[in-house]
């Protein structure tokens, strides 16, 4: 459908492009499929899965060096916000380094195996020391 220069303007004026490509669409495909492949990934946390993490004591261990109560998580459909970074967490074993922080995201094994293995308390320790004290 033809323009004239009068409704091109005011369509730009309102933040509307005029000409859309075809990769956009596809882009968007890709898009969501990358999100649902990033959330398969990682452990799904809801209030429950939270309440859990609480009762375990180097959580809150993690918690207080950090700086954040309880009160300040809050559980997303696939990590915690803990309002200064998001925490994922996976059951999965990595071929790279099992506890990762990027772009106030910290990613890491699941506290139950973060608890059990002396190895993965350190590299975490070392990761928060070093990214986010």
């Amino acid at each position: 459908m033809p323009v004239n220069q009068r409704q091109y303007d005011q369509l730009t004026e309102m933040g509307i492009n005029l000409w859309q490509h075809k990769i956009v669409s596809t882009e968007d495909d890709k898009s969501n499929l990358h999100n649902e492949q990033h959330e398969a990934l990682y452990t799904s946390q809801d209030n429950l899965s939270l309440s859990d993490l609480t009762k375990q004591t180097l959580f809150t261990d993690i918690l207080s060096s950090c700086g954040v109560s309880i009160g300040e998580i809050t559980a997303k459909k696939d990590h915690l916000d803990l309002g200064v970074f998001n925490w994922y967490f996976t059951d999965k074993p990595h071929d790279i380094s099992p506890i990762q922080y990027k772009h106030n995201t910290l990613f890491s094994p699941s506290i139950s195996l973060i608890s059990q293995s002396p190895a993965l308390k350190k590299q975490l320790w070392l990761t928060i020391s070093t990214n986010l004290l």
